[in-house]
């Protein structure tokens, strides 16, 4: 994602960090490739420690793992820890290859599960290589995105067709987004046309009006897809 407040007064206690390697000293101690990769890795810098300089990620991770603390909001599945990987500038790009090393980086040092709150219409070899390698031991979670887009191709009668990866992969847990009350679809949310194909969104989460934590100690409300994907994640953190 965009990374991580990990000094947030509700995430702080909850977040991972890399037990071999020295924080700020400028080496790769554990010899990973990464420099200073400590709360996790940016890696758009390449190194360090992956802050958040969006909002976007921090949000994420709240609503996954925000403390039961009695300050502002509590995670679904707060006794876990979040691993927080910066593969999005701070505009919320993410490029594919950055996309590859998240979920290479997040496999490789233990995650159990992956949440992965953005999409596109294009996946690469590099993206597919990584998940299929991360899905020997990892939950796959991603949104299905915020298009209002049918996935079929093929639908003749669908105002907009989109298909959006990774959340279509069928080893990934695509995530579509419904009203507070989880009884609606929510207009923004791409949705899936033919159950059980080879392009699939599997399950919906609430997606709309979600509260969580946001950089500098606030707290802030925000729909999307990208906030149901981790109600998700987090029923599959504590299963």
């Amino acid at each position: 994602d965009t990374g991580v407040d990990y000094d947030h007064e509700d995430l702080a206690q909850n977040m991972w960090f890399n037990p071999g390697e020295i924080p700020d000293d400028g080496r790769d101690n554990d010899g990973n490739g990464y420099v200073d990769d400590y709360y996790g890795i940016n890696l758009i810098a390449g190194k360090g420690s992956a802050d958040d300089d969006n909002g976007h990620g921090t949000h994420v991770a709240g609503i996954i793992a925000a403390q039961n603390n009695n300050l502002g909001t509590v995670g679904i599945a707060y006794n876990v820890k979040i691993m927080p990987i910066k593969a999005a500038m701070a505009s919320g790009y993410l490029h594919q290859s950055d996309i590859a090393k998240a979920v290479l980086y997040a496999y490789e040092n233990g995650a159990e599960v992956i949440n992965m709150s953005f999409g596109g219409s294009n996946i690469s070899i590099a993206v597919e290589d990584a998940l299929e390698n991360a899905y020997n031991s990892c939950v796959l979670v991603a949104a299905a995105g915020n298009d209002g887009a049918c996935n079929n191709l093929a639908c003749p009668t669908c105002d907009i067709v989109k298909v959006s990866y990774p959340a279509a992969l069928p080893y990934v847990i695509g995530v579509m987004s419904t009203d507070k009350n989880g009884s609606h679809v929510s207009s923004f949310s791409n949705y899936d046309h033919n159950p059980y194909d080879s392009i699939e969104y599997e399950v919906f989460a609430v997606g709309e009006g979600v509260g969580s934590t946001w950089p500098s100690n606030e707290y802030a409300c925000l729909n999307g897809t990208s906030m149901a994907a981790p109600t998700v994640a987090g029923i599959a953190a504590l299963l």
